[in-house]
């Protein structure tokens, strides 16, 4: 009886709380339902009359006038220097190395001749003995056919007397036998030595002809043994072996007691008289240098023109890189060194599919004539040659044939536009980029309505609008100087602009 009542009373009192707790959180929710609608409004901040014309002040703006370019100006690309050649020496003739220079080993510097190997060659100084024996052989042997020739001669000689003999007897026997004068036994006897002479010069001419063909047959003995004695005497030769080119070692495979075979490699030598450099063009690149190279050597396009008119067969490539001058700079420890070097070829057949530039190498003539720029005048260290593997940019100078301008680099806005001041409103013109650096930037005239002398904006501007009202800041002195412009040269752009 006390246990279902003490339940009871515990049930009445969780509804209780359910309760209590739904009209709680009711109440909360009303309070913020009626705090939003009494307190949501932004309250009304109260204008002034300075406020009203606040968007009718024009911003202050440090302007540059744009400057006409004149000058050669340089593409900068980047680029990788390796190695014109690499040539690879191998074995020759089959043998034991003897001995291996020190030179012959990695890293090592060997000029055109030197001896980087040597190989064992005694069978083959039994060899050249041996056929030195046969080639003496050959030619006794056609001395003999020589003698035999002779005497064959002599007997020819006498064998054609006896014949002419026998022939005189034989017609004097024939004319006394028409005149009856001779009995028929003389004339068979006349006939049968004239026979037998002729016979006996056959033979003598067959003998002639055989030993004619044997001297022939010893000739071409004696040349053959000549010639095994000439292939010997080169493989003699090649048991040296020698550096067939000025340069460095780049790796060697073999060691002394190694025993080696026609065609196993011995070492690779890198090429040091020329040095190339790769690097990649882009397409805008690649167009000014197609520009400079029909500038400086018209004479080649015409030569290749007036060859196509004539319908020659020998075909020009029509893909050919012009050959146009440029520098190789390498910054080391401070100071510059430069190379000269001159665009050579193209890498591959043509546009790299991966990157969409133009693969292609810088040849340079000579990679130990350097030049040094060294602007701080201490004294440093450089590189005394181009070597493999230097990271280096290549300048070539370029001659604009459209005009150009310099304008300052911060000048340059986003999508290639620029900002300028006409009849004191902004307005901004698309320009076309042809070289930026840090400090300038070059751009075509012909490709846009920027004209010398236009003030160009060079200050950051949070928000622009076309046409909206800008005013000139006279102190941009220091901007003005680093260009070259005064602040009166400003104003009087500013003038004539309006």
């Amino acid at each position: 009886m006390n246990s279902s009542t003490g339940t009871g009373s515990e049930k009445s009192g969780r509804l209780l709380n359910l309760i209590a707790n739904i009209v709680g959180s009711i109440g909360i929710l009303g309070l913020g339902v009626f705090g939003l609608l009494f307190f949501g409004h932004r309250p009304e901040v109260p204008k002034t009359a300075g406020d009203a014309d606040a968007s009718k002040v024009s911003p202050l703006v440090d302007i540059v006038p744009a400057v006409l370019w004149d000058k050669p100006f340089h593409l900068d690309i980047d680029g990788e220097a390796s190695t014109w050649r690499v040539i690879t020496v191998g074995a020759e003739v089959t043998g034991k190395i003897l001995k291996k220079s020190e030179e012959s080993r990695s890293g090592g510097f060997v000029n055109k001749g030197d001896v980087l190997f040597e190989i064992d060659s005694e069978s083959y100084r039994l060899d050249e003995q041996r056929l030195l024996a046969r080639v003496e052989q050959a030619k006794e042997d056609l001395n003999s056919v020589d003698v035999e020739i002779a005497n064959t001669n002599s007997l020819l000689k006498l064998a054609t007397e006896d014949n002419r003999l026998q022939q005189d007897h034989l017609a004097r026997i024939k004319s006394l036998n028409e005149r009856k004068a001779t009995s028929e036994t003389e004339m068979d006897n006349a006939e049968k030595l004239e026979l037998t002479s002729r016979n006996a010069l056959q033979m003598q001419q067959n003998q002639l002809n055989a030993l004619l063909q044997s001297k022939k047959t010893k000739q071409a003995a004696l040349q053959l043994a000549q010639a095994e004695l000439d292939r010997v005497r080169l493989d003699l030769q090649r048991c040296r072996i020698v550096a067939p080119v000025t340069g460095r070692i780049v790796d060697d495979m073999r060691e002394e007691g190694d025993y080696v075979k026609p065609g196993d490699i011995l070492v690779h030598i890198s090429d040091s008289s020329r040095m190339e450099v790769k690097c990649s063009l882009k397409g805008e690149e690649l167009a000014w240098i197609w520009q400079q190279g029909q500038q400086t050597n018209p004479a080649a396009i015409e030569t290749s023109e007036s060859q196509v008119s004539e319908g020659t067969d020998r075909k020009k490539d029509p893909f050919q890189m012009p050959q146009v001058p440029c520098e190789i700079s390498f910054e080391f420890e401070g100071a510059e060194t430069i190379w000269e070097g001159q665009l050579s070829r193209y890498e591959g057949t043509g546009m790299d599919r991966n990157t969409r530039m133009f693969p292609c190498r810088v040849l340079v003539q000579e990679p130990e004539k350097t030049r040094i720029n060294n602007p701080s005048g201490s004294r440093t260290v450089t590189p005394p040659t181009l070597l493999s593997g230097m990271f280096v940019n290549i300048r070539v100078p370029i001659d604009s044939p459209v005009p150009l301008l310099q304008i300052p680099a911060e000048a340059i806005r986003p999508g290639d536009q620029i900002w300028i001041v006409r009849n004191g409103a902004l307005k901004t013109l698309p320009v076309r980029l042809v070289q930026v650096d840090q400090e300038m930037a070059l751009v075509r005239q012909d490709a846009s309505e920027l004209k010398p002398g236009d003030p160009v904006i060079v200050s950051p501007l949070v928000s622009i609008r076309e046409g909206m009202s800008v005013t000139i800041h006279e102190p941009a002195k220091d901007t003005a100087a680093a260009a070259g412009v005064t602040p009166e040269a400003g104003k009087q752009n500013e003038e004539t602009a309006r």
